[in-house]
């Protein structure tokens, strides 16, 4: 089970970290989980990003659904970072570490 992980520090000086593992055996299907933590700063300790939209969101205009109604994993990261470390799990990115 090979495993991906970014440590992403913003500007603001919190910090994310993803990670995708690869539960995929030979002969199936691709298989890979992502999670997200986040802290505060350096600090803090972690917490586990969750992937539960807004219990509302389907009745939240389009700008409420931006600011209020995405998962915590999607506000904390974008698509395009969470691809990234996915994808180092088949080829190297720069910047993401990979262990078997």
């Amino acid at each position: 089970m090979a495993t991906a992980e970014q440590l992403i520090r913003r500007k603001d000086g919190s910090e994310v970290k993803i990670v995708a593992r690869d539960f995929s055996e030979p002969g199936r299907a691709r298989s890979v989980d992502v999670y997200v933590l986040r802290r505060a700063s350096p600090e803090h300790d972690w917490t586990l990003c969750s992937d539960q939209p807004h219990p509302d969101w389907r009745k939240l205009s389009v700008e409420e659904y931006i600011k209020h109604g995405r998962s915590e994993k999607f506000q904390a990261v974008t698509h395009g970072e969470i691809f990234k470390v996915a994808n180092a799990l088949q080829r190297p990115v720069p910047g993401v570490c990979v262990r078997p």
